[in-house]
């Protein structure tokens, strides 16, 4: 192969992302819209003065379905790599790649520990779940460490994508 044919294949590869991650932040929001606009004030049934959203189970699913499909490119890039063999060398220090992964895994492992923090210092509270009282401190403690790190876990992920966009300047 020469090298025109790697840039075509790189500039193929950057494409379809470009065009994956457009897609899929569209169809998200398109999501969160019909999910927000229609049927979102509709009052529940054993305690109207609760709101049941009527595309609940709309953006319940595409968010099992964004899981999973991470979890696979996730598994499959690992698995890609071990077969592969990876690109460096044995004298070569950590590359972007793996600096990448261990800034990722740290914001994680860090939005964990702080949102188990809130969920300590909130677990008096009372947990209310379809206008039912719910007082179990575990469950009051993971929901808000969940709730607290998708959170800090969303923002740094739009952050990351804005300076991506601003910085790349293809």
């Amino acid at each position: 192969m020469d090298n025109t044919q790697v840039i075509s294949a790189q500039d193929k590869v950057e494409k379809i992302s470009k065009i994956t991650l457009w897609s899929l932040i569209g169809v998200s929001l398109v999501v969160l819209a019909l999910f927000l606009l229609v049927g979102y004030d509709t009052p529940y049934e054993d305690n109207p003065k609760q709101v049941a959203p009527q595309l609940t189970d709309l953006l319940i699913i595409w968010t099992y379905i964004l899981i999973i499909g991470t979890a696979l490119a996730s598994v499959g890039a690992v698995i890609y790599g071990f077969v592969s063999g990876g690109n460096k060398s044995k004298n070569e220090d950590v590359g972007p790649a793996s600096k990448a992964g261990l800034i990722a895994w740290g914001t994680f492992i860090v939005s964990v520990i702080i949102g188990l923090i809130v969920g300590f210092a909130g677990k008096d509270e009372m947990l209310m779940i379809n206008g039912h009282g719910w007082n179990d401190p575990t469950d009051i403690i993971l929901t808000d460490m969940s709730m607290v790190s998708i959170l800090i876990l969303t923002i740094v992920t739009v952050a990351a994508t804005v300076f991506s966009m601003v910085t790349n300047k293809k």
